[in-house]
C-alpha cells in the first residue's frame, strides 16, 4: 500500500520559514504466502494503470491554521498524537497517474469534526490545506476560495510532505498471509516495520472482480523509545472515470 511510504514528520509553513523531521519506512519483503503476492502485485498494477484516483484517509495527519496575511499553517503526520493547538485532520488525495506512476497528486487537508469519543485539542475553526506534489516540486497553501482554491501556493521541500510523485503508488513488501475472501472483497493482511522499529499490521481490500484496491486500514503499534502512541489509519479507494486538471500554482509574494 502506499502508507508503506510514509514517513514520521513534522512541518511548518509560515511567512519565514519551514522546518521539517523525517523517519523512513522499513521496507522489507515481499515475503510469505505466493499466492497472495502474487495477487497484490496484480492489483497494484490494475491500480497503478488507473488515469485518477481519489482517496478518502483518516488518522494519519493533524494540522493548524492561524489567519493572518498571510496565514501561518503547520501539519504533522504518523504519530498518533495531536499536539496542542491542532486539529485531527480528514485527507482528500487525488492522484494523476500516467503509464504506472503518479503525475501530480493534491492532499485536500481539512480539520476534523470534534466529538465527544474524540474531542478536539482546539475548536479554533481552521480553514483546510491542501498541498500539491509533481516529481519536481511540492507546495502547500491555505484554501480560501468557495470552490477549494487556493490563492497562492509556498513551496515546500519533499520532507515536509508525507508522499511522493513520480512513482508507482503501490507496492509489495512485508510478510504476506494467505488471502481471504469474504463477499466481493479479497483480504490481504500484510505486516513490516517503520523505519523507527513499530509493528505495523495493514489489512487491504481488493475487488474480486475488477482487482483494483477499494480500502485499507493500518495499526501501528506504541513505541518505547521514545514512547509514542498506537494509532490506526483508515482509508477509502474511488476510480473516477474522468482525470482532474492539475492545479494551476501561484506563488506566493
Amino acid at each position: 500500500m502506499h502508507a508503506r511510504r510514509l514517513v514520521l514528520a513534522t512541518a511548518a509553513v509560515c511567512t519565514a520559514a519551514v522546518v521539517s523531521a523525517t523517519a523512513t519506512v522499513v521496507a522489507a519483503g515481499p515475503s510469505g504466502d505466493p499466492a497472495t503476492i502474487a495477487l497484490y502485485r496484480s492489483a497494484a498494477a490494475t491500480t497503478d494503470a488507473r488515469g485518477a484516483v481519489v482517496i478518502s484517509q483518516s488518522g494519519y495527519m493533524t494540522v493548524t491554521v492561524r489567519p493572518g496575511a498571510p496565514a501561518t499553517f503547520s501539519w504533522t503526520y504518523g504519530r498518533g498524537s495531536v499536539p496542542a493547538g491542532s486539529r485531527a485532520a480528514d485527507e482528500t488525495l487525488t492522484l494523476a497517474q500516467a503509464k504506472g506512476k503518479v503525475v501530480w497528486l493534491t492532499d485536500y487537508v481539512a480539520a476534523a469534526p470534534c466529538t465527544v469519543a474524540q474531542p478536539c485539542a482546539t475548536t479554533t475553526k481552521m480553514p483546510p490545506v491542501e498541498l500539491l506534489v509533481t516529481p519536481h516540486a511540492a507546495f502547500a497553501g491555505v484554501v480560501t476560495g468557495p470552490h477549494a482554491e487556493v490563492a497562492c501556493f509556498r513551496r515546500v521541500p519533499f520532507t515536509a510532505v508525507p508522499y511522493r510523485a513520480g512513482v508507482a503508488w503501490w507496492s509489495a513488501f512485508g510478510e504476506f498471509r494467505p488471502k481471504v475472501t469474504r463477499g466481493n472483497q479479497i483480504l490481504v493482511t500484510v505486516t513490516y516495520a517503520w523505519g523507527d522499529g513499530r509493528h505495523v499490521v495493514e489489512r487491504d481490500s481488493i475487488g474480486a472482480a475488477a482487482r483494483l484496491f477499494s480500502g485499507s486500514a493500518l495499526h501501528v503499534a506504541a513505541g518505547t523509545y521514545p514512547p509514542t502512541p498506537a494509532f490506526s489509519v483508515s482509508q477509502r479507494d474511488a476510480y473516477p472515470t474522468v482525470v482532474p486538471a492539475a492545479p494551476r500554482v501561484a506563488l506566493c509574494t
